[in-house]
């Protein structure tokens, strides 16, 4: 095996475990992330600064200065916005390596990947966010430092600006609706390119956050950091600058969270998906001497992948959305719970009202080893039906005697007791007549067993009777018992 072959084997078993555990992590961060919205409707809402105290979470709506200007380092200023994003990409080798070897290929980058055939390509220009010295909303200056904005993104015409005076501002052409630095080269190898985008200044905008006393600042009591917190954009700040009037902008920090919060669901799933199928396409060929997982295989290792992926990526969006929100978790268990207690009284009062019609019927009062005893006779009844008790229906008796802790000597005295009273040439209607005591001792004994289902259906087909026939008749029964309850 190739050195190359052997890294790429590593890497699929390292990469995807790691892969799945990051997602899986993200996605339940991303369901107890910092609610802004939630947090912005809890602002108190103010008209003016007179009579407020430091500290107090507000929230503000006033006009803007649209012509609110800011200079941009390779242009002259930025006129209308609060906030600009600059862009840069450059236009190098991208170097792939798979076991099939490397692969090379020209592309748009946003930083200059190193390798032997860009070792002599410089990046000169750089990615950058622009904002002025602070902002005004109403009466209420805000300080820049950590403020976020919900509203869209807008492209910005780089025809409309003007170059600055600095040294690589005049190198500078506008070229396919971007800033360009051609290097010269006929492959256009190194060249270079900025985009801009960035949110104009509304007319009337809301502001949410702290009031210090003098300005509005970041209330970071949320704040969140690390990792997990930066990749699905969790800051947990509330220091916002919102279009529009109060109930306008709440509007929108709800819908831009929720887009965030979908956008983080999809990749994080894909992400999980993808993990499965690094791993497994590195362990395929053992996948096959697994019973379940062997004739999954066969399928393809990326149908795997979303049949493994998919579920355990939603179980844990679910468990972190009810983890974040107690109220519905509460609601979810006192349904559940309501439920249980239902079926459990419905149960109780059906197994009562079977058992006393039993009971009127034997003329006596039966305990749970009558019922048992009963419920064994009248399933040997029927395991005979055409006179022959086959191997396989006395395999299942005895099985039954087996769980019931039943010794040889109790089987055969049931037995006898079951045989005694057969009536030769009873026919069919007898058979049924067996099969409905069974069924009304079965619902009476309130402690129904899988091996006690599976004896009844088995015993049950051979005397010639189907699941459906089960099913009906205990519908019948219970509609029966029911009508005998009330």
């Amino acid at each position: 095996m190739s050195s190359a072959r052997k890294k790429s084997k590593w890497g699929g078993l390292l990469m995807g475990p790691f892969m799945v555990c990051v997602a899986l992590v993200a996605l339940w961060k991303n369901e107890t992330r910092f609610d802004y919205a939630r947090a912005a409707e809890s602002t108190q809402s103010v008209i003016d600064l007179n009579g407020l105290q430091a500290g107090e979470l507000i929230s503000m709506t006033g006009s803007m200065d649209q012509q609110l200007s800011f200079p941009g380092e390779y242009v002259e200023r930025f006129t209308g916005h609060l906030v600009v994003w600059r862009d840069a990409q450059i236009y190098a080798w991208q170097e792939d390596e798979d076991d099939d070897g490397t692969t090379w290929s020209m592309r748009w980058m946003s930083n200059l990947e190193r390798n032997s055939r860009n070792s002599r390509i410089v990046q000169r220009l750089s990615s950058n966010r622009f904002m002025p010295e602070g902002f005004v909303v109403g009466d209420l200056k805000v300080k820049r430092d950590l403020v976020e904005f919900v509203d869209p993104v807008k492209t910005i015409d780089a025809q409309a600006l003007t170059l600055s005076n600095g040294e690589i501002a005049l190198k500078l052409r506008l070229q396919e609706g971007a800033l360009y630095l051609n290097k010269g080269a006929t492959s256009r190898l190194g060249d270079e390119r900025v985009h801009y985008s960035g949110i104009l200044v509304p007319e009337t905008g809301t502001y949410f956050g702290k009031f210090d006393g003098v300005r509005g600042v970041a209330d970071e009591t949320d704040r969140r950091t690390g990792f997990f917190a930066s990749i699905i954009s969790d800051s947990g700040i509330l220091h916002h600058i919102v279009a529009g009037d109060r109930e306008v902008a709440i509007a929108t920090m709800k819908s831009h969270i929720g887009r965030l919060k979908w956008m983080v669901r999809g990749v994080g799933t894909a992400a999980v998906v993808l993990g499965f199928l690094l791993f497994m396409s590195t362990i395929v060929g053992f996948l096959f001497h697994i019973p379940v997982l062997g004739s999954i295989a066969h399928t393809g290792v990326f149908a795997l992948s979303l049949i493994i992926g998919i579920p355990l990526a939603l179980i844990t969006i679910i468990a972190g959305y009810l983890a974040s929100q107690p109220v519905v978790l509460l609601l979810i268990l006192g349904v559940v719970a309501a439920a249980i207690l239902y079926v459990a009284n419905r149960g109780a009062t059906s197994q009562a009202s079977f058992k006393g019609n039993l009971e009127r019927e034997f003329g006596r009062q039966l305990n749970d080893s009558d019922l048992t005893e009963l419920e064994f006779i009248q399933l040997a009844l029927l395991a005979q039906a055409d006179s022959i008790i086959g191997t396989g229906e006395e395999k299942m008796l005895r099985q039954w005697a087996k769980k019931h802790r039943w010794d040889e000597a109790k089987y055969n005295q049931m037995m006898k007791r079951a045989m005694d009273g057969v009536t030769p040439g009873s026919g069919k209607h007898v058979n049924e007549g067996h099969l409905e005591t069974l069924m009304r001792l079965a619902l009476a004994d309130g402690t129904l067993s899988s091996h006690e289902v599976t004896a009844i259906k088995h015993i049950s087909r051979r005397a010639g009777y189907s699941n459906n026939d089960l099913n009906a008749m205990i519908r019948r029964l219970r509609s029966e018992d029911g009508a005998t309850a009330v």
